[in-house]
């Protein structure tokens, strides 16, 4: 069957080590699109923080965004959400209290608050990253716990792996852990790992799955391009997944075809091979 949909990562996969979109991969898409063929921006980055490489793209979209809880039509619609209910929210954050330097709990809220995290916050997590690019969203709380008073989109750990990685382990031996859904997305180059805790079944897949049967599009009809863990999902759902050569060790799976690398135009190739020539 041709492919009608293409859903497609940002960091790693479209955006690349530049963090630049290509011409060339622009004008790949344009093509798709003058075909007729649908292309869904699929992220793990908030809406605000997707919004300037979902702006290049010379069409409207329907973007994914925080690793799928918030599903939004080309016409900026929400079509879909699946938050994190406010008491898996407080337990999450009782049981990884240790790591609250690193840890954001992220609302859907337009201005100050969007992204909150606790006055201890250190600049080698998160809250470094924040400071340069979304001051005007962070709220820094004496009380992480204090500041939820409604389910929020998620909870994220960020920093370096190695004092981060032992969240996990608490979390899926918990009382929480089977109404949680947690995910990785990391970056050993820049010794950088995100850990996103969402509610149970919210991910990429799940969310793309919704907006396919929405447009009555079929798995079979879908093309999914991805990098790292957190896309894996929307990877085992699409008939046609396709890794990037960066990709994250550990993410291919035996019969996917992986394309070039981010810095090398990938999503340009893979659509050339297996879109406008297939």
């Amino acid at each position: 069957m041709p492919i009608r949909l293409i859903a497609l990562d940002l960091d790693g996969t479209l955006v690349n080590s530049r963090w630049e979109i290509s011409e060339k991969d622009l004008e790949a898409l344009a093509a798709a699109s003058e075909r007729g063929i649908q292309v869904v921006v699929v992220t793990g980055r908030r809406p605000r923080a997707a919004a300037p490489y979902v702006a290049k793209i010379p069409f409207p979209v329907t973007t994914i965004t925080s690793n799928g809880a918030l599903v939004r039509t080309p016409a900026g619609e929400v079509a879909y959400q699946n938050f994190l209910p406010r008491a898996a929210a407080l337990q999450v954050l009782d049981i990884v209290h240790a790591y609250r330097p690193y840890t954001v709990v992220i609302f859907d809220l337009p201005g100050r608050g969007q992204v909150t995290m606790e006055d201890c916050a250190i600049p080698e997590g998160p809250l470094g990253w924040y400071l340069r690019t979304s001051l005007d969203h962070l709220l820094l709380v004496p009380e992480l716990k204090a500041a939820v008073k409604s389910d929020p989109v998620q909870i994220m750990i960020g920093g370096p792996p190695a004092r981060i990685e032992g969240a996990e382990t608490l979390l899926r031996q918990s009382a929480v852990g089977p109404s949680i859904h947690l995910t990785w997305t990391k970056y050993p180059d820049r010794n950088i790992a995100i850990f996103d805790i969402m509610n149970q079944g919210c991910t990429k897949g799940r969310a793309l799955k919704f907006w396919a049967t929405q447009c009555g599009i079929p798995a079979s009809d879908v093309m999914a391009l991805g990098d790292n863990f957190n896309d894996l999902e929307m990877l085992e759902f699409a008939g046609l997944p396709v890794v990037m050569g960066n990709h994250i060790e550990g993410l291919h799976r035996p019969g996917w075809a992986v394309t070039s690398a981010c810095d090398d135009s990938g999503v340009a190739s893979a659509i050339e091979q297996y879109v406008l020539k297939g």
